[in-house]
């Protein structure tokens, strides 16, 4: 058991520092650490886009789905595992219950999955997307990457536990080690081993290792235990942390959907030179997506704890706060990627034929940035306030929904930049979406009202009594 405390005081009603202060500390080292986690898929892309050439970005591109598939499940058990103890902070016993269900989740389904990818490879590969002359290379990058993508599984999964075992710069140190280590090793396995596309596998392989053991190092000082000693399975608590977590996990394996969708439209219409361009294009589109990503995972921790207090104030301050730096960052996302789409190609190809054509599918493809980062935060947002099938609806609709009908609707009439612009619609009409449903579900008037009321009641500032949230004794 931990025996010390952080304190997070209560909002004063005229104050905005209080909420904000936390914002910076726990959502901004999230962000941070996803986009440096970010960074070092982009190295992995321009390493092997360099030292091999575009067709491995396109072999890639069609085995990654899988990793992807994988990295969400993890995702969606350590999202809703570690919102669930954070509705839950001072029992224990359930706390360790939930850790343990967490983890043996994570191997279960990686056994299931990673077990029917090596018995039928050949007809998953050819349903994603490959063909004959990519699914050599496929193989080559898939399998070594699979074997150690329970590793990435678990640094998704306690990644977020730690997060919220306040420890949140922890977390975002594990995917700097990973990032380090990854970039090192495809320079030594691509550059000076000539291992080839294997060779930013194996990269990868070790990096996921590498950053889920650091993770883990810190539960040997943490209020957290595994409870092995569980005699009957708890149902209640699988599915709880299934469901808060769902909505994380269709954020990410959207991700597979989407590139599943995009590179059998890709194969069709434009062959093995679109799925090229689309490997380059997803590898520079996960910069801003993994950081919105971990900006929305940042705040969980905050609207949580607050909701759990009824600190309705703060919930709505730390929500609006976050909106509004996801705002900025997103036009200065767009802005750049108008003004220096070419160059940021040209870093990953010299083939000069290729760079104009994968910067028009690169401008069109991030137009509805904006978007994403507000769909990111109010997915996180209703996930952290307990209402996971309201963000699982939307989520849902976002990644399959709104993706399939554009993905099958605008290369009627726009061809390939028909393609290119079915995700930005998606975004569209998830944004449309979860406004309408916020409106009629009346999301934050429920909140606004307790305050009004409690506003009308005076209150001297002096009664205001700090909140006391557990901290692990071993500093972060």
């Amino acid at each position: 058991m931990s025996t010390g405390s952080v304190k997070i005081p209560k909002a004063n009603l005229d104050s905005k520092s209080t909420f904000r202060k936390q914002f910076y500390r726990f959502a901004l080292p999230s962000a941070l650490g996803m986009l440096v986690n970010s960074l070092y898929v982009v190295a992995d892309g321009i390493f092997i886009a360099r030292g091999i050439g575009t067709e491995a970005i396109a072999a890639i591109n069609v085995g990654y789905p899988v990793i992807n598939l994988l990295a969400a499940m993890g995702l969606m058990f350590g999202v809703g595992g570690a919102t669930f103890v954070a509705l839950n902070p001072d029992d224990q016993i359930k706390k360790n219950r939930i850790f343990t269900y967490t983890l043996l989740l994570n191997l279960v389904v990686y056994s299931v999955i990673s077990g029917i990818v090596f018995l039928f490879p050949d007809q998953i590969m050819y349903a994603f997307g490959a063909t004959d002359r990519l699914l050599p290379l496929v193989k080559d990058y898939l399998y070594p990457c699979l074997l150690a993508a329970f590793f990435l599984m678990i640094s998704f999964s306690l990644n977020a536990f730690v997060r919220n075992d306040n420890a949140p710069k922890k977390a975002m140190y594990s995917l700097i080690i990973g990032a380090v280590t990854n970039v090192i090793l495809d320079y030594i396995f691509i550059f000076k081993l000539h291992m080839g596309i294997e060779g930013g596998a194996f990269a990868t392989a070790i990096a996921q290792v590498v950053s889920a053991l650091y993770l883990a190092s810190h539960f040997f000082n943490s209020s957290f235990k595994l409870d092995l000693k569980i005699k009957q399975i708890d149902w209640d608590s699988i599915y709880k942390i299934s469901s808060l977590g769902f909505s994380s996990f269709i954020l990410e394996a959207a991700v597979m959907v989407i590139t599943v969708l995009v590179n059998l439209a890709l194969i069709k219409s434009e062959g093995e030179t679109g799925v090229a361009a689309f490997g380059i294009i997803a590898y520079i589109f996960v910069i801003p997506r993994m950081f919105f990503i971990g900006l929305a995972q940042g705040i969980q921790p905050l609207v949580s704890n607050y909701f759990g207090q009824k600190e309705y104030k703060s919930v709505i301050e730390v929500y609006r706060f976050g909106q509004k730096v996801a705002l900025t960052l997103t036009l200065v996302v767009l802005l750049l990627t108008f003004l220096y789409a070419e160059y940021i190609v040209s870093v990953f190809t010299g083939e000069e034929a290729i760079i104009p054509y994968t910067a028009n599918g690169l401008f069109l493809y991030t137009s509805a940035v904006v978007f994403v980062g507000a769909n990111f935060m109010n997915i996180s947002y209703l996930q952290a306030m307990n209402r996971a099938n309201l963000a699982n609806t939307i989520s849902i609709c976002r990644g399959i929904v709104f993706m399939a009908i554009s993905i099958s609707v605008l290369p009627k009439f726009w061809g390939v930049n028909g393609i290119w612009l079915a995700l930005p619609l998606a975004d569209v009409l998830t944004f449309l979406l979860t406004i309408t449903l916020f409106k009629a579900l009346k999301i934050n008037d429920k909140l606004v009202q307790p305050i009004v009321e409690a506003a009308s009641i005076h209150i001297p500032q002096t009664d205001l009594e700090p909140i006391q949230i557990p901290r692990p004794s071993r500093a972060s």
